[in-house]
């Protein structure tokens, strides 16, 4: 990645934060959200024309922007899809939720490389999940996931693998009083 690549990706997302972000947007969220009914898209096909979203269908910023409707809590650096998903599962394999939780991590692993479409509704559901939980996302990570997606999708999945199996539970990297060295 280089530096002019990722200011477009930051830029865009501050975008997002400005006009999709915060109670004073609630009406164009509410338009990017109707994007999931076939019967009211063309509500959410304006206003991804008004973010400048529109270079094809369903582009990687078109969705983004429609996850970032449902999910405005972007933490730049923070959590990746991956290790969001590792806390919406209970934070580590050892919890009681993972095992369910797993099957729903392996539909988006089966998703087609290449296909938007398929993604865009698996994805749906975990970030809304994501919201409900008030677990906070990286959208500029996303963002280059999905860029990467149509191409290279077999290794933005064993990025998001090696998230949701690998990473810390943020309970664990916590150091209590009991633990701290005399």
């Amino acid at each position: 990645m280089t530096d002019n690549k990722t200011n477009v990706d930051e830029d865009f997302v501050r975008l997002l934060e400005k006009n999709v972000g915060g109670e004073h947007n609630r009406a164009i969220r509410a338009e990017l959200r109707r994007y999931w009914s076939p019967t009211t898209r063309h509500y959410a096909t304006m206003a991804l024309g008004k973010l400048q979203a529109l270079r094809t269908y369903l582009s990687p910023e078109a969705l983004l922007a429609l996850l970032y409707a449902e999910h405005p809590d972007h933490r730049s650096g923070g959590e990746t899809l991956g290790k969001a998903l590792l806390r919406l599962a209970g934070g580590n394999s050892s919890s009681e939720a993972f095992p369910s939780f797993e099957r729903h991590f392996r539909r988006l692993l089966a998703c087609e490389g290449g296909d938007l479409e398929e993604l865009s509704r698996v994805l749906h559901r975990l970030v809304r999940r994501l919201a409900k939980e008030s677990i906070p996302l990286d959208f500029n990570q996303l963002l280059w996931d999905l860029r990467k997606w149509r191409k290279k999708s077999d290794e933005v999945k064993t990025q998001w693998t090696r998230a949701f199996y690998t990473a810390p539970s943020p309970e664990s990297l916590l150091v209590t009083d009991t633990e701290k060295p005399a």
